[in-house]
């Protein structure tokens, strides 16, 4: 069989795009070009059944990014995968005092983590893809009176991934969401980045 294959990068986005929302039907509102983005990164049509948005998510997140307020990520995956952010973007996962604490205290160093950032939460987005233990520790840290802009939780796995984001859903925090065992660190990139996008154009 011969295939005809595309090679220039921003031919290949557009009619990646376009395919997404002939099988989605997906449009232009700022949400669903947070879903679209997702989809582009996993390859899977099927999540945009279950995104939920808080209804000051998208206000929240783009006026957090447009003034540049800090980025908090759960892993280094989720970091790098950000792009083109011109503020600070956080994970103290690797920091020596995060997993000397995580080994006392028997716990994740994804949590841990969290932990360790928990004075600089204010006013930050929150994104986690990969820790549902991280996510956790930032829902209790919320209930301790810590006030995020927005919290984008969007852990992977069997254990503990749905759970703390239904946790999330009743949270009196702005957030966006994956519900299910689905999400991932891909996932998680690709909505802070949509929303970085978003925050340039004055979300349209």
């Amino acid at each position: 069989m011969n295939y005809e294959f595309l090679i220039n990068p921003r031919e290949i986005e557009q009619k990646s795009f376009a395919i997404i929302e002939s099988l989605t039907g997906l449009g232009n509102t700022p949400e669903d070009q947070v879903i679209k983005r997702a989809i582009h990164a996993s390859g899977d049509p099927e999540i945009r059944k279950d995104f939920r948005f808080h209804p000051a998510a998208i206000d929240r997140g783009l006026a957090a990014l447009k003034n540049k307020n800090l980025i908090i990520t759960d892993v280094e995956m989720v970091r790098a995968g950000i792009t083109g952010y011109a503020g600070e973007v956080a994970c103290a996962i690797r920091e020596e005092a995060v997993k000397r604490k995580a080994l006392e205290n028997k716990v994740t160093r994804a949590y841990q983590a969290m932990m360790e950032l928990k004075e600089r939460m204010d006013g930050a987005v929150i994104a986690i893809g990969n820790a549902p233990t991280a996510l956790l520790a930032v829902i209790e840290l919320i209930k301790t009176g810590v006030e995020p802009a927005l919290v984008v939780g969007v852990p992977v796995g069997f254990v503990g991934a749905k759970e703390s984001k239904e946790l999330l859903l009743n949270c009196d925090v702005p957030y966006i969401t994956l519900l299910g065992t689905k999400g991932g660190s891909t996932i998680a990139a690709a909505i802070v980045n949509a929303l970085i996008k978003l925050s340039r154009t004055g979300g349209k």
